[in-house]
């Protein structure tokens, strides 16, 4: 096993600058967030050049991209919400090869509008459920489609923890 830490625990002001903290502390591997690289931490297009960057960066620096965030709020009550984080999960599926990965991490998410770290009562109701088997399916066949891994991050208040 080998082990990664968070790039959002080094914040600097580039990526080269996070990835040589990172490596720095003795890390020879990280999970990107996309923030990291100026974008959205969900980005709906992640530019070639970003992607370039970010591969020629962790080479750089001795590191694997170990995994990439992929958090969104699948079970958010605005399903126009829910339909925005699988189209960036589309986006980052497809970065994915391009950065030396195979996995994207995932929280289940939560019914709470403004906050997806914070427990809803109806996170156990029937349609919380229903609505992250609907999302899951559609995210597994973007994880087939392009051969990477689903990796969820539990979080005490997702309705799945």
């Amino acid at each position: 096993m080998q082990p990664a830490i968070f790039d959002m625990v080094f914040p600097r002001p580039t990526p080269a600058e996070r990835m040589t903290a990172i490596a720095d502390a003795g890390f020879s591997a990280f999970q990107l967030d996309f923030a990291a690289a100026g974008l959205d931490s969900m980005p709906l297009s992640i530019p070639e050049r970003t992607i370039a960057d970010l591969r020629e960066g962790a080479s750089a620096a001795g590191l694997e991209i170990a995994a990439i965030g992929g958090t969104w709020n699948m079970i958010h009550p605005d399903p126009t919400l829910r339909a925005e984080g699988m189209a960036s999960l589309r986006a980052i599926a497809a970065a994915c090869h391009p950065l030396g990965s195979t996995i994207v991490t995932l929280s289940t998410g939560t019914r709470d509008a403004a906050n997806m770290w914070r427990r809803r009562p109806d996170n156990d109701s029937p349609g919380a459920w229903s609505d992250l088997l609907r999302a899951m399916k559609e995210a597994l066949a973007i994880a087939e489609e392009h051969d990477i891994i689903l990796a969820f991050e539990p979080e005490p208040a997702n309705v799945a923890k």
